[in-house]
């Protein structure tokens, strides 16, 4: 019997060699929705966008989103004639933190270093689907105010273990 490689810990052993990742509580699948804290959710891939190949590889997708949660600030960039030199918002901080997130998986892309899937997988490919995190809401209602952001990473890998699922 093929024993295969658990992805999702996989996923885990991988990110959290970014250093941003490092630096801050990550969570699996569930969160205590506090300033800093990561989580990483599955998303569920489509069997129907399986390829098979003649050799009985198949072409297969693993995508997950990585969650941050930052606190909000409520000061303005520019206040009315006044503009801050340089400008300096926490916003905008925790912003480009997360945008570090994004460029580090962008660098393990191009040096091809990937989550170790197992013998029997090969990683085409690692891309997050957006150039940029996603603002996917505040709430104002707890203290302090939590900014929710998002991105999600897709992987192609060809499976060789020849298991129909």
């Amino acid at each position: 019997m093929i024993m295969a490689v658990n992805k999702e810990q996989a996923i885990i052993d991988f990110i959290c060699n970014c250093p941003e990742i490092q630096a801050h509580p990550l969570f699996f699948n569930f969160i205590n929705a506090k300033p800093d804290n990561k989580q990483i959710i599955t998303s569920g891939n489509d069997r129907n966008m399986q390829k098979p190949y003649i050799d009985g590889s198949v072409l297969k997708r693993y995508t997950f989103t990585i969650i941050d949660f930052r606190s909000v600030t409520y000061q303005a960039i520019v206040k009315s004639s006044e503009v801050l030199t340089p400008p300096v918002n926490e916003n905008v901080e925790e912003y480009i933190d997360i945008q570090n997130i994004i460029d580090w998986v962008d660098e393990q892309e191009d040096a091809r270093n990937y989550p170790n899937f197992g013998n029997d997988c090969q990683i085409e490919e690692m891309k997050v689907l957006t150039d940029n995190p996603v603002l996917n809401g505040t709430d104002t209602q707890v203290k302090p105010a939590l900014a929710k952001y998002s991105f999600s990473i897709q992987i192609d890998y060809i499976d060789n273990s020849k298991v129909i699922y």
